[in-house]
């Protein structure tokens, strides 16, 4: 039997606060997955869940518990926790059940104080899945998708500009081409990293300057995750010896939150 993990009470991933997995498992869908960490670790722990046959694993009710702790501590902190969903999973995976990602919509909305972020391969697929009640978004979801290279991330930025939510954000991670001309238009912030563990496909820094001078020019903040490589050698957290760790601010989450009512009441 696997052992039951939880990853990430308080993650590692420098871009999030909490990361909550609603269910255990996934299917590799671009080059961005090909050395897929959440399939290393998958196996690492006795699991199968990415061979494409076995359905995703709804995760225990302790850890769908969580997220409700997490608010109720927000609620007297001045910077809203951002929440990672689902760095085991992709909510947008037609392989979750209905009811749980329902279970899902519920929770984000009964955790007011929590910032979600939902970052999907399966851009196709978010119109889809997305709750009856979403109309210009819901307040504390961000919604990304992932921007690795030109054949499949530019479709998928495309699509994300074309549905309403709070925050928009894209992760070009891993890295795998210079990804060209970007049009940001809508898009609030833009995380880039390279590829790291066993592996790792080289990320050549002019691709990830490319972005973040776009970023600048179109006024979009820019987060550098990491240069990338194996795990001996990460390559540090720096762009060009300087550290771009830009993440939208409360004022910001303010001013899109007026916007989106405004637009709710026809304003």
């Amino acid at each position: 039997m696997q052992k039951e993990i939880v990853v990430g009470e308080n993650t590692k991933i420098s871009w999030a606060t909490h990361t909550f997995n609603p269910v255990w498992g996934c299917v590799k869908v671009s080059p961005g997955c090909d050395n897929c960490y959440a399939d290393q670790l998958d196996r690492r722990t006795g699991g199968d869940y990415w061979n494409g046959k076995i359905p995703p694993r709804v995760t225990s009710a302790a850890n769908w518990r969580k997220p409700i702790l997490w608010d109720r501590q927000a609620s007297h902190l001045t910077l809203r926790p951002r929440v990672f969903c689902g760095s085991m999973c992709d909510i947008f995976d037609n392989r979750i059940p209905g009811s749980v990602r329902n279970e899902l919509w519920s929770l984000i909305r009964n955790t007011p104080h929590l910032d979600w972020l939902l970052l999907t391969k399966r851009a196709p697929n978010i119109i889809k899945y997305l709750p009856p009640d979403w109309a210009s978004g819901y307040p504390n979801v961000w919604l990304g998708v992932t921007v690795e290279n030109k054949k499949h991330g530019i479709p998928r930025l495309s699509i994300l500009q074309s549905i309403p939510a709070t925050l928009k954000f894209i992760s070009v991670e891993p890295l795998l081409e210079d990804v060209g001309t970007l049009n940001l238009n809508g898009i609030d912030w833009v995380i880039v990293g390279g590829e790291s563990g066993p592996g790792a496909r080289v990320m050549d820094l002019s691709w990830a300057e490319n972005v973040r001078v776009q970023c600048e020019e179109q006024s979009v903040r820019f987060f550098f995750k990491q240069v990338g490589g194996s795990s001996r050698n990460k390559g540090g957290d720096r762009l060009n010896d300087i550290e771009y760790k830009n993440i939208p601010t409360p004022t910001d989450h303010i001013n899109k939150l007026v916007a989106c009512e405004e637009k709710s009441h026809g304003t």
